[in-house]
């Protein structure tokens, strides 16, 4: 979709609730796509460039250099585009088919995700080749989103993509957090870890993060290609430890684990700017719940946890009503973040559609609420789905094509079960990425 248009979402909405829920995830998708939050960092004042505080002379730099990736990273691209016009000299961006955007100067590339591929290393090839070119009179604009783990790669010597994919699908497989995974990510890349870095300099760096990660770690979003200094975050070791993961990887990646140090040349100073995050979606999403009637509270914008957890819990809550806060009554239950799936079956769905198929009997034959759960990039695991939004009538319509939720979560096949209970949410790519949006609703009496 292009950055230009309005968010369409294809959801079947039931009742009063279930239209403003989605009306109210819109509000929160589109305070973080891209255009929304570029507009708020980047200018041009007269012969100046601002990124948010910091202000560049144009007249000083040779080039202005567009390099990103992240599933949001072209949309972010084309969104700077619109602002700086001709400022910007050329550039690279890699992202996930069917994200890419209409740019005129910046050169797209698409590549795997969740699980790197050939295009993910022709993408880290072809970074390091521009990069290698900068100079110290280059201004570098580097656009972060989520998925730049997968989708950029350029991996350390003795490790091929065959090493890669097994242990990005051991490590989706065995619910680790996304911290984890890109713990174990940065041990095996030259472009992670403060690589991209280390590749650009001497140029001038700026780096504008998408954040899709919970506190905005910067060692973690993207596996920190521009960020370098120590962190709590864990090591790839302590990850693999922790899985129990010894005998699924492959040998040579177990043995960099073990050996992994961190670097030592950290390379030229980086500015990074958090352009957008999970709570921009969330103070969003309430203040549109707000005018709509509803009095809303925000739970957590730090929701973590397996995604039935989470999900069975909210349901409950939904149905455990009234709520109140305080003392006071609310109807709006809102919480943002980023659950995680272990996966034992052989079926098909995402964190988003696990969470609300484990919702689903609490809200049985609740007349007049709904929970939606989506994510805001407008993809949920490997289908066309954003998430689901299920009400008092969703598990009634599952159970009439002899479908349970319980089977569908012991499949991991909840896709096909909320298919069939017509409680799928499409967005198709929305031009963000900054974690999932749980919205939970009862509607006010008229």
């Amino acid at each position: 979709m292009s950055r230009r248009d309005a968010l369409q979402i294809g959801a079947d909405a039931r009742n009063k609730a279930a239209r403003d829920a989605l009306s109210i995830y819109r509000a929160g998708v589109e305070a973080v796509r891209a255009d929304a939050v570029l507009g708020r960092t980047i200018s041009i004042q007269g012969p100046n460039l601002r990124l948010g505080a910091l202000t560049f002379r144009r007249e000083a730099y040779r080039r202005i250099v567009l390099l990103g990736a992240g599933k949001a990273s072209a949309a972010m691209a084309g969104a700077a585009e619109d602002i700086l016009g001709d400022w910007v000299t050329d550039g690279l961006v890699v992202t996930r088919e069917g994200h890419g955007e209409d740019l005129r100067r910046v050169r797209t590339l698409f590549a795997g995700h969740p699980v790197p591929d050939e295009g993910s290393l022709a993408a880290g090839r072809a970074m390091a080749e521009l990069a290698g070119g900068m100079t110290s009179d280059d201004l570098a604009i580097v656009l972060l989103s989520g998925g730049a783990s997968a989708l950029l790669e350029l991996p350390v010597a003795g490790i091929d993509l065959d090493h890669l994919r097994a242990t990005n699908t051991a490590l989706l497989r065995c619910g680790a957090t996304i911290d984890e995974v890109n713990a174990v990510r940065r041990c095996l890349s030259r472009i992670k870890a403060g690589g991209l870095t280390r590749l650009l300099a001497p140029a001038r760096i700026v780096c504008l993060v998408l954040s899709d990660v919970l506190g905005d770690p910067l060692s973690v979003i993207g596996s920190g290609p521009c960020w370098t200094e120590s962190s709590s975050a864990p090591s790839g070791l302590a990850t693999m430890e922790r899985y129990g993961l010894e005998q699924e990887l492959p040998q040579p990646v177990v043995s960099r684990l073990r050996q992994a140090q961190p670097p030592s040349d950290s390379g030229p100073p980086v500015d990074h700017i958090i352009v957008g995050n999970i709570r921009t979606a969330v103070d969003a999403a309430r203040a549109r719940a707000a005018e709509l009637g509803y009095t809303p509270a925000v739970l957590t914008a730090a929701m973590e946890g397996e995604a039935r957890v989470i999900g069975a819990l909210a349901g409950a809550m939904v149905r455990d009503r009234p709520w109140t806060l305080e003392s006071s009554p609310v109807n709006c239950l809102i919480m943002g973040g980023e659950t995680t799936v272990t996966v034992r079956g052989s079926g098909i769905g995402g964190r988003c559609q696990e969470f609300a198929c484990a919702a689903m009997r609490s809200l049985s034959g609740v007349e007049d609420a709904a929970l939606l759960v989506a994510g805001t990039d407008g993809t949920d695991g490997p289908t066309d789905a954003a998430g689901a939004l299920i009400d008092g009538r969703s598990l009634d319509l599952a159970l009439g094509q002899g479908l349970t939720p319980e089977q569908a979560l012991a499949a991991n096949d909840t896709y096909t079960f909320l298919n069939a209970a017509d409680s799928l949410i499409r967005t198709g790519p929305t031009g963000t990425n900054v974690g999932d949006l749980v919205i939970g609703l009862l509607a006010p009496s008229a």
